[in-house]
């Protein structure tokens, strides 16, 4: 044998060594961290999607949260004036009527009607009394804009109640009307 090939045979051999001794304690190690390395990229990008999917879904109750804010303010403010209007409204038209001597018999609110700017609260209201009582009491409430006639109805009835001072029979009248609150 010449000694050229022993020598490329040797050096083949010990390349051949260096290359799997390489293989094993260099390039082998460095595939398993790769390998390591792209799971934990794979479970961070999993994980940072879930948090863009969180993050929207936080944005998203936000905004629903800061609706139902307005919409409760809105409410609280729109229930405020019904709150301080109803009783104001029932005073005044008990002084009026006990200053002309109207005797009520029912009285029927019904529910608000909103508007951007104002509400229309219905009001039903039944009264005793004479003819000029009533007169002036429907001439009192509409001037101090208490209710608003001209928006509603009236029904007169005689009944069968008489007025002792006068000893004519007094009339019933079932009154529909309108409150305006701003």
């Amino acid at each position: 044998m010449n000694n050229y090939a022993v020598v490329i045979i040797v050096l083949l051999v010990a390349l051949a060594g260096a290359a799997g001794a390489f293989y094993f304690m260099e390039y082998e190690p460095v595939l398993t961290e790769y390998a390591k390395f792209e799971a934990k990229k794979q479970d961070e990008e999993r994980k940072i999607s879930q948090l863009k999917g969180i993050q929207t879904q936080i944005d998203e109750l936000k905004r629903k949260k800061d609706q139902l804010n307005v919409t409760k303010s809105k409410l609280q403010t729109e229930s405020i004036p019904l709150n301080s209007v109803v009783p104001k409204l029932l005073d005044s038209t008990e002084v009026i009527a006990n200053k002309f001597n109207v005797k009520f018999q029912d009285i029927r609110i019904s529910q608000l009607i909103r508007a951007e700017d104002w509400s229309e609260l219905p009001v039903e209201m039944t009264v005793l009394g004479t003819f000029k009582d009533i007169g002036n009491f429907l001439t009192i409430m509409e001037k101090r804009k208490i209710i608003n006639l001209a928006a509603g109805s009236m029904n007169v009835s005689v009944s069968a109640d008489i007025d002792r001072d006068t000893k004519s029979p007094l009339l019933s009248v079932v009154l529909s009307a309108k409150v305006y609150v701003l």
